[in-house]
C-alpha cells in the first residue's frame, strides 16, 4: 500500500530521477565534496561560499594538501567575526556579488548559508559566474530547521530545485540530510555541547523509515523520497552546464 502510495504521487515522480540510489542515515554538505575526483589531484580551486570560521579548511586539506582554498562571507556573518584563523585566503563581499572572475573555480561548496541570504537567486546566479562549465556547486540548505543565526528563508524540496534551475545549473542530485525532527529537538533543548555530535550522525526518523523501507519493500529512491518530506536540511550537487577541462561525476550513472 505504501508503495502504490508513493509511485502515484506526482511529487515523487517530479524528484524521482534526483533522489539518491543508496539509504544513509544522515548526510551532511560535505558528502558530495569528498567524492569529487576532480579535487584528488594537482591544485584545484576551492569557494566556500560563506565560510564562516573558516573550518572547511580541514576537510579539503585532507583530501588534497595542494586544493587551494578560497572562502568569502559577509562582513556581519557572527562566525566571521570570531574567525581566528588566517591559513585561509579569505574575503568579504556584499551578499550578492563575489569578488571573482568569469569560470575561476573548480568546485563551489556551501554549508547551511542560502538561509542565510537576502537575495538567494541573484547569489546563486553569481555561483554560476565563477564557477568553471561542467564543474560542480554542492552544499545544504535548511528545510524544516528551526530558525537560527539570523536565518531568513528555508527551502522546500520544490523551490531549491526551481532556484538551482532557474540560475541555470543542472541538478544531480538532492539528498535528504538529517531530518527536521530531531533538529526541533535540538533546538528545545537549546543544543547541548555534550550531544552536538550526536546530532550530527544520528538521524532518529530517517533510520526509522529505512527499517519502514524494509518492512514494505521499498526501492532506495521511494525511501528517499520519504525522508526528503521531513528533512531539516536539503543537501545538493548540481553541476554548471557547458564543456570544460572536467572529468568524473561523484553520483554514479543509473
Amino acid at each position: 500500500m505504501l508503495k502504490k502510495f508513493i509511485q502515484k504521487n506526482k511529487i515523487y515522480s517530479l524528484f524521482k530521477s534526483f533522489l539518491p540510489k543508496d539509504t544513509t542515515v544522515s548526510t551532511d554538505a560535505s558528502f558530495y565534496a569528498k567524492k569529487d575526483p576532480v579535487l584528488r589531484t594537482g591544485k584545484p580551486k576551492v569557494l566556500d561560499l560563506g565560510c564562516g570560521a573558516g573550518n572547511s579548511i580541514d576537510l579539503f586539506k585532507s583530501i588534497n594538501p595542494g586544493i587551494c582554498w578560497f572562502g568569502v562571507d559577509v562582513a556581519t556573518s557572527p562566525e566571521g567575526k570570531d574567525r581566528r584563523r588566517s591559513d585561509g585566503k579569505f574575503e568579504t563581499f556584499d551578499g550578492m556579488h563575489l569578488p571573482y572572475s568569469d569560470n575561476y573555480f573548480d568546485l563551489i561548496y556551501s554549508q547551511q548559508v542560502f538561509e542565510h541570504v537576502r537575495y538567494p537567486d541573484a547569489l546563486f546566479q553569481e555561483v554560476v559566474r565563477v564557477l568553471k562549465p561542467g564543474h560542480y556547486f554542492t552544499g545544504s540548505v535548511s528545510y524544516l530547521e528551526p530558525y537560527h543565526s539570523f536565518s531568513i528563508y528555508n527551502f522546500t524540496p520544490y523551490g531549491l530545485m526551481v532556484s538551482l534551475k532557474d540560475a541555470g545549473f543542472e541538478i544531480k542530485e538532492l539528498r535528504p540530510g538529517i531530518d527536521g525532527p530531531t533538529l526541533i529537538l535540538r533546538q528545545m533543548l537549546n543544543a547541548p555541547e555534550k550531544l552536538e555530535r550526536l546530532y550530527h550522525k544520528l538521524s532518529l526518523f530517517n533510520a526509522v523509515v529505512n527499517v519502514t523501507g524494509f518492512l514494505f519493500r521499498l526501492t532506495p529512491r521511494e525511501r528517499n523520497f520519504l525522508k526528503l518530506q521531513f528533512a531539516g536540511k536539503i543537501c545538493f550537487l548540481v553541476q554548471k552546464k557547458g564543456r570544460g577541462n572536467f572529468a568524473g561525476n561523484p553520483v554514479p550513472a543509473d
